[in-house]
């Protein structure tokens, strides 16, 4: 785990701002790159929030192409957009800035030496290297490979150098093209490195062991672990390249998928001793005039961002109904690539889980038993995520087989059985959980089969887990060879008194509990799209994963299901995009993650709403939860009696707080004032007194 203590410095990665003047330029057909400029001021700004100890920019900072008459006076915008970073930006040439790859399939012309001599006198040498407090950071030209122009060579034969120099030194690459999207083996296409030099590359990096390669172009998040070296695809600031948006199985988002503001943003990574951290912060779009850009805002920092290799973000795990490494294949739809079929893995969903700094899922056996699948749970498994795996039976034969082999994968299995197949099987149970090693826990299945029917109405569900009110029946589990058992609630669970009376009996027993909260009824018609009431439960639910840490918490949907059976809002959309609740669980995993110790909660149930009172060892805060259309009121002297030592941080939880000017670094207002009415969800928390 990287710990704060062990930060060394941190630095901010920005790409493909593809400024363009806001007058007379024509170079893109879209309305949406009109607003290119505000949106990378408004990064400009949020970057400077970071003060970073430098700035990558990965290219295709400008629109329009060099042959263009209105090029330079994009240049020009581009360096008064980021004039205040001038002395510590670092910047890479990209396709819009020198030319396309050299591939006679490519939209537009390709790399030449006088527009690099273009570039160079605008932004200095297009590869170079610097070191910072033990890291070397290289940036490399990528439209010249393969070019056979003489820098192509001049730079294999100082980035060998480069590399070869850097001793103990630890090493980040920067690209405009990224080496590979899919893998390493896929064909050429408009978005990666052609071959030899993608091969060539990809030796240097493995031979000098390179820590993390970070690239651009593709307007898109990527995520790669291959020999040891982590590569990263990072979005853009102004726009998503609209062809991507097939990786999404709903209707495209704004011109036809290319303004789906809420994948836009930059990027700040934390460099420690012992590792490094990539924090992907959305703009959601926002743009500020030349003016605005120019006001003072407040400090932050990213010792709040959660992570999966730091301690901290959220307690709660999630269930992946969906596929969560899903290779898709992009339709021949030019200019980009008109005679290839290109396939890529839809990320978004592991990109969503570090935004809400989840790193607990549970998953189908399937996932573990396929090959690819399986090769990411290994990706992520070495950054910190942890899965729970489930299956129906007792596992056996090839299936038990795969499950031992791969056991350093799974955190804990879910064996889901029929209640009164346990006995039966509690022999087989046993022996597979001593072959396992790992924590086995038992859900009992439960079907509408079971249930008794009153008149003609029956309803059609196959769900898992022991129903609160079947605890008594519990009792006789406690001989089995098991670790734990699972729980299911629904959105009109009491969740407090619920995890209160399961953590008395956890401890009593000595067995774990999973409580799985079930966004969905029992009629398959039925839809549960209520977001208020979602986002309600599920600050409820991560309440009381902070207030009863020995139990496991997973919430069931983590991405909506649209379409089907029990349709049912989830954490994030089909886009990977956060609903409310989605927004508030990053809110709270931000702003008070989860610490290993428990905390004590309250509840206040008031006519308009709910408020919670966690108290920490080392803060305090509470929920504030009114109905729709109602309001709450807190008198600032109940948190001052509540133990905090400042005005409590004051965080809206069903908006997204990564834009809002109002929020600061410390847990304190930036103003000094709190509100004494709330009409929407909110978090305030404050450090505890010292007494």
């Amino acid at each position: 785990m990287l710990r704060p203590e062990t930060r060394l410095f941190s630095f901010a990665v920005v790409g493909d701002t593809h400024v363009k003047p806001e007058t007379g330029d024509q170079s893109a057909p879209w309305k949406v790159n009109e607003r290119a400029t505000g949106r990378a001021r408004f990064i400009a700004r949020e970057i400077a929030r970071y003060d970073p100890r430098f700035v990558i920019h990965l290219g295709d900072l400008v629109h329009p192409v060099p042959e263009l008459p209105t090029f330079d006076a994009a240049v020009a915008l581009t360096h008064d957009v980021f004039r205040q970073h001038h002395n510590r930006m670092h910047v890479l040439p990209g396709n819009h800035d020198i030319g396309d790859k050299p591939n006679r399939a490519m939209p537009a012309k390709g790399v030449r030496e006088s527009w690099i001599a273009i570039h160079e006198k605008n932004f200095g040498p297009s590869y170079r290297f610097f070191d910072q407090d033990g890291v070397r950071v290289v940036t490399l030209n990528t439209p010249v490979l393969n070019s056979g122009l003489p820098m192509e060579a001049a730079q294999r034969a100082w980035l060998e150098t480069t590399l070869a120099s850097a001793g103990d030194l630890r090493v980040f690459v920067f690209l405009h093209y990224p080496l590979f999207v899919r893998a390493p083996d896929e064909p050429s296409t408009y978005d990666n490195v052609d071959e030899p030099a993608r091969s060539d590359l990809l030796d240097l990096f493995r031979r000098h062991q390179v820590e993390a390669v970070f690239a651009g172009h593709v307007h898109n998040i990527f995520y790669h672990r291959l020999a040891g070296t982590e590569y990263y695809v990072l979005p853009a600031t102004s726009f998503v390249r609209q062809d991507y948006s097939e990786m999404f199985r709903i209707e495209a988002a704004a011109e036809n998928g290319r303004d789906d503001a809420e994948k836009l943003g930059f990027v700040m990574v934390d460099v420690h001793a012992d590792g490094h951290a990539v924090h992907i912060l959305r703009s959601y779009g926002r743009e500020l005039g030349a003016a605005e850009s120019l006001a003072p805002a407040a400090p932050r920092t990213t010792d709040l961002l959660p992570h999966p290799k730091r301690p901290g973000g959220a307690p709660i795990g999630v269930f992946m109904r969906h596929p969560w490494a899903e290779i898709v294949t992009l339709p021949q739809n030019g200019p980009m690539d008109e005679f290839v079929r290109k396939q890529v893995r839809n990320d978004y969903p592991i990109a969503a889980l570090w935004r809400l700094g989840v790193r607990r899922a549970r998953v189908p056996l399937d996932d573990l038993i396929d090959p690819a699948s399986r090769r990411r749970m290994a990706d992520l498994v070495a950054i910190g995520h942890r899965f729970t795996v489930s299956g129906f039976g007792v596992p056996a034969g090839g299936a038990a087989d795969a499950i031992v082999e791969h056991a350093d994968l799974i955190d804990r299995f879910e064996c889901v059985l029929p209640f009164d197949a346990v006995s039966d099987q509690a022999e087989a149970l046993a022996a597979f959980r001593a072959r396992l090693g790992r924590p086995v826990l038992l859900a009992r299945v439960a079907t509408s089969a079971d249930e008794a029917k009153i008149g003609s109405k029956i309803e059609l569900f196959v769900a898992h887990g022991f129903r609160p009110d079947q605890l008594p029946d519990l009792e006789a589990l406690l001989p089995l060879a098991i670790d734990g058992i699972v729980v299911r609630a629904g959105l009109d669970a009491d969740l407090p008194a619920l995890c209160a009376t399961l953590d008395a009996w956890a401890r009593r027993t000595g067995l774990g509990v999973d409580l799985h909260l079930r966004i969905a009824g029992n009629n398959p018609a039925a839809n549960v799209t209520d977001d208020a009431a979602i986002l309600a439960a599920a600050v409820e639910f991560y309440a009381c994963a902070l207030a009863f840490p020995r139990l496991g918490l997973f919430f069931d949907p983590f991405m909506d299901l649209d379409r089907g059976y029990f349709v049912r809002h989830g954490l994030v959309d089909r886009r990977c995009n956060l609903r409310p609740a989605g927004l508030a669980i990053e809110a709270l995993s931000t702003f008070w993650g989860e610490t290993g110790a428990a905390a004590e909660l309250a509840v206040d149930m008031q006519g308009q709403g709910r408020i919670l009172m966690l108290s920490g060892a080392e803060r305090a805060g509470f929920l504030i939860l009114p109905k729709p259309g109602a309001r709450l009121t807190l008198d600032p002297a109940r948190w001052e009696a509540f133990g905090l030592a400042a005005p409590p941080l004051c965080v809206p939880l069903d908006a997204p707080w990564q834009v809002s000017s109002r929020i600061g670094t410390q847990l304190a207002a930036e103003d000094g004032s709190v509100p004494d009415t709330f009409d929407r969800p909110t978090l305030l928390v404050g450090t505890r007194s010292k007494v």
